[in-house]
Order: structure tokens, then C-alpha cells, then sequence
């Protein structure tokens, strides 16, 4: 009977500390803070000497002009998540979804250098830098 007792408390007790980091892992996988990789400003050549911008601080994103952030309300309120090595802006709502980034290093200029890799639908990922050049670099897996 001893034994049963003993059984049982030790599966409340491993059942227990799994629960609880599973609900810490949660919490930790979607905050308004941006990561350390990711900010500055980021710089993609559209053609005829134009650029997209984003720029992204520690609680904010600006692509465009338009301004994400945790203070504002609906679409423009900034929810940053983590997906494997890739982080997910305003995931989960169409209208206000910013797509998925990462950082990589990429060959530019003849030497490998720091950029934001966002991918933007099935096979094409967009290339930002932090400097302007005057070349487009994003490219398409699938044709």
C-alpha cells in the first residue's frame, strides 16, 4: 500500500513541475519586445532609386509610415512571436499580419553582410540591409 502511495505522489509531483514549465514556456514564446537582432533600420530597393523601409525599436515597427506598437489599438498593436528560428509580427489577424523575419547573413556587395530576411508568401522572402544599395537582392525559392 506503501509503495501505491509512494507511486502516486511521485507522478503528482512529476505531472506538476511539467505543468508548470509548459505554462512558462507559453508566456515566454509571445511579447510586445522586439528582439535585440532585429532592430534598427532596414532598407529594401523597390527600383528607380526608391526604398521600402522598416524600422523596428524595442516596442515598436514602423514599415511604410504606418506604426505598430503595444499602446495602440487594433491593427496597429504590435504582438511579436517566435516560430523556430523565425519571429512573426501581429500574427493570427489577416488584416494587421507583418509577416514572419529573421536575420541571416547574406552575400551583398561581394562580402557577406547582416540582413532582415522576410518572407512574404509560397517561396519569396524579401532582403532588407541596413544601408541603401541600389540593387535588389530579394529572391524566389519556388517558380
Amino acid at each position: 500500500m506503501k509503495k501505491i502511495q509512494l507511486i502516486l505522489a511521485t507522478l503528482l509531483v512529476v505531472l506538476g513541475i511539467e505543468g508548470a514549465t509548459n505554462s512558462i514556456q507559453a508566456h515566454a514564446s509571445s511579447s510586445t519586445t522586439t528582439p535585440k537582432s532585429l532592430r534598427g533600420t532596414w532598407y529594401k530597393y523597390t527600383g528607380d532609386g526608391k526604398f521600402s523601409t522598416i524600422k523596428i525599436t524595442t516596442h515598436s515597427l514602423t514599415y511604410n509610415g504606418s506604426i505598430y506598437s503595444p499602446s495602440k489599438s487594433g491593427a496597429h498593436k504590435l504582438k511579436v512571436s517566435k516560430w523556430g528560428s523565425w519571429y512573426s509580427f501581429n500574427k493570427g489577424s489577416s488584416s494587421s499580419n507583418l509577416g514572419q523575419f529573421k536575420t541571416e547573413k547574406r552575400l551583398i556587395k561581394g562580402s557577406y553582410k547582416k540582413s532582415l530576411v522576410r518572407y512574404h508568401s509560397i517561396g519569396t522572402y524579401y532582403v532588407f540591409t541596413h544601408h541603401k544599395y541600389n540593387q535588389y537582392y530579394s529572391f524566389k525559392i519556388l517558380d
